[in-house]
């Protein structure tokens, strides 16, 4: 049953499933503005993303796993609406999506990712599963359900009367520059973004006849939190690496002019073009090559 106080939010999610939602005091205001849902926008370019558009006088509910985040983000945004899940718990995940069937949304975001540099660490079998799970059926189980609900909200272009092109409904997957590259030594977190990268192709496909924009991003190095802490606090030397607010910028551009895939940065995105271009034996070599040599 909704919650009669605030119908564009879901009642309280039961805890004993995993599962919290912080209600803002302002969760009912600004009703007719446009919504964001951002699945792993507690950091990082999902967070970016989030605050981007709350400036653009967005609703925005984020979903995240880490508490002390999302405890942060309450007391500094207090307009944004969190949930915490575990995205490694499919059930717990779709009792999330469960919850927010209630929302009225015009744009999904999925930025929630995992990454273990397997050049570096042997992949055991709880890396394995985290990572197949956020980067890949994590993404498809919530796509599946936010396309459904795109589909069957009424009078969802009536909805959209007094927005631009730009508040279509529309759903957003962050991928990687990593899935660009086609070759038989790519890790599981680079074939992972491969699938979501050719899912997201098939799901623009679908939603075409519903008029639901569908676009994938393939990002390079962004200097994030994240990333840093990968790098012994700085990530200064990945090529061409660029700053959070740089990447949102490009984001909202591709979103903008409906783009389905797009890869930045521009040298990168060369690179990788050329790369694929070579015959797989030779790719695998310079590439195999490249990741093996020694510091």
């Amino acid at each position: 049953m909704k919650n009669p106080a605030a119908p564009m939010y879901p009642e309280i999610i039961n805890t004993e499933a995993g599962l919290t939602k912080a209600t803002s005091k302002n969760d009912a205001s600004n009703m007719n503005a446009p919504h964001l849902i951002v699945i792993g926008g507690t950091s990082g370019i999902g967070l970016a993303l989030a605050l981007h558009h709350q400036q653009l006088d967005w609703q925005v509910s984020i979903v995240g796993h880490n508490t002390s985040k999302i405890t942060y983000i309450n007391s500094q945004h207090p307009n944004i609406v969190t949930y915490t899940c575990d995205l490694t718990d499919s059930i717990q995940t779709q009792k999330l999506l469960d919850s927010l069937a209630g929302i009225r949304f015009h744009r999904l975001i999925y930025s929630a990712g995992s990454y273990l540099n397997e050049r570096v660490h042997q992949l055991n079998q709880a890396d394995s599963d985290k990572m197949l799970a956020i980067n890949f059926q994590a993404f498809e189980q919530t796509f599946r359900w936010a396309s459904e609900q795109l589909k069957h909200q009424e009078n969802l272009q009536n909805q959209s009367l007094g927005f631009t092109k730009n508040h279509r409904p529309s759903l957003i997957c962050i991928a990687s520059i990593a899935g660009i590259m086609d070759y038989p030594y790519a890790s599981l977190y680079a074939k992972s973004k491969r699938a979501m990268i050719a899912a997201a192709s098939a799901y623009r496909a679908a939603l075409a006849p519903y008029d639901i924009q569908v676009n994938c991003i393939a990002p390079g190095y962004i200097d994030t939190q994240a990333l840093r802490d990968l790098n012994d606090g700085d990530a200064s030397h990945k090529p061409f690496i660029m700053s959070a607010q740089t990447a949102v910028e490009h984001i909202m551009q591709a979103i903008d002019n409906n783009i389905e895939l797009t890869v930045f940065p521009r040298p990168m995105r060369y690179i990788t073009g050329v790369l694929n271009h070579l015959p797989k034996p030779l790719l695998n070599w310079i590439l195999r090559s490249k990741l093996d040599k020694k510091k």
